[in-house]
């Protein structure tokens, strides 16, 4: 079965898959591997590799959408193997095109990253060398949709109705805040491991050396570094389908690592652009204790 490792674009999704294929990567593979080498035994959704032999390309071609009427076929390819599969997501937990993204069949459960709003305009804004305003635009755009390569549609929408479908989401959930896992890397990684253990039969030792050094060697200092050195080729998959285009075309450079703290959008946020996210969110913030 499928476990969701899901967020809005910009929330903390990477960080933590980073730290939860660490820690589980010496069970498949060479643990000499560097991070972002490990991080690939966690897949993303929808891409390429999970729709072969489901749909034809040239389909999708014509047909822009058209992946979204196999998002399900393509789970339950997946769910062939009987092992939980541990995937990630910035697609929304709900219908789009008259099409479920999941179903209870193919989903066990989800890990769902959240991170201030506010901080998610500021990340977005600066890596994909946007506006504020046009950062702070895209978290209300209920229309709000990117392309994983090429053809495979991921419907983010708005902040809001992200965050609401994958909590409404008949499926156990453990949720967590982007700046929890700032602030207790270690215990965050400890209680990730523990809530993914309840749905195996071979349980996953935690081992407090082990975790001690996962942290370390996921520290965002460290990424950052492994970034600038060798790249991160996974840098497109967080933009939207417009900036992918201009991007190439100016053949502009991306660092995704940038800064992971908490609070920055109070240093840069214009005070307007503040306000409309507190009063078009102000009911989801307050319950998770950003206002």
């Amino acid at each position: 079965m499928i476990m969701w490792l899901a967020s809005y674009p910009k929330s903390g999704n990477t960080w933590m898959r980073a730290l939860l294929s660490c820690y589980l990567f010496d069970q498949y593979h060479d643990e000499n591997q560097d991070v972002f080498s490990k991080m690939k035994i966690i897949k993303s959704f929808p891409k390429k590799f999970a729709f072969k032999g489901i749909i034809d390309e040239d389909y999708l071609i014509k047909n822009k959408l058209g992946a979204y009427e196999y998002f399900i076929k393509a789970q339950e390819k997946i769910n062939k193997d009987p092992n939980l599969h541990i995937i990630k997501t910035h697609n929304f937990c709900g219908s789009s095109n008259g099409y479920e993204f999941t179903n209870k069949q193919n989903t066990i459960g989800s890990i769902y990253i959240v991170r201030d709003p506010r901080d998610v305009a500021v990340s977005y804004a600066s890596f994909a060398d946007i506006s504020y305003e046009e950062s702070v635009s895209l978290l209300f755009n209920e229309n709000r949709i990117s392309f994983n390569d090429k053809y495979y549609p991921e419907a983010r929408l708005s902040w809001k109705t992200h965050l609401v479908s994958w909590l409404s989401f008949p499926a156990p959930r453990l949720l967590v805040r982007y700046e929890d896992l700032l602030k207790d890397t270690a215990g965050i990684l400890r209680s990730t491991i523990i809530f993914i253990n309840q749905f195996l039969n071979n349980k996953i030792t935690i081992d407090e050396d082990k975790v001690a050094r996962v942290v370390n060697e996921c520290d965002f200092n460290k990424l950052r570094y492994l970034e600038n050195k060798k790249g991160f080729d996974e840098n497109d998959d967080w933009l939207d389908d417009t900036k992918k285009k201009l991007f190439k075309i100016n053949n502009k450079q991306k660092k995704f690592f940038r800064k992971g703290k908490k609070k920055s959008w109070k240093n840069v946020l214009p005070e307007n652009l503040t306000k409309q996210i507190e009063n078009n969110f102000s009911k989801e913030m307050k319950k998770l204790n950003y206002i």
